[in-house]
């Protein structure tokens, strides 16, 4: 096993049951997405075979985000609490987006050209 494989999975290892919480809070998540759809008046609704496709979709994206950003936190050497994971779990597609964002805009800065000398 590689070395900073090795390591990953010693930082990890202890911090499993965090990991599963987020992986619930992720489920959680996907609950209440599909508990918005049954909400939504019959012409708003997605066809069948979308619906299908979208669920299936949800069902393993959500969690694993959810154990994904709760497993960089722990390899950042964060602490976090069970109830943070939970947390983590049911936040992390807003997390991810506001990071992309983030990215984005900095991107952004760094790329624009630098207009104030030349006015």
């Amino acid at each position: 096993m590689p070395e900073s494989l090795n390591s990953i999975t010693s930082t990890l290892g202890p911090h499993l049951g965090l990991i599963i919480i987020a992986i619930f809070g992720g489920v959680v998540l996907f609950g209440m997405k599909i508990s918005e759809h049954f909400m939504k008046p019959e012409q708003d609704k997605l066809p069948l075979g979308k619906y299908i496709g979208f669920t299936i979709s949800l069902f393993f994206t959500l969690p694993i985000l959810g154990a994904g950003v709760t497993c960089i936190y722990l390899l950042n050497g964060d602490k976090i609490s069970t109830i943070l994971a939970f947390q983590i779990g049911l936040t992390s597609p807003a997390i991810v987006q506001s990071l992309i964002i983030a990215a984005a805009n900095n991107m952004a800065k760094n790329a624009a050209p630098n207009l104030e000398g030349k006015q």
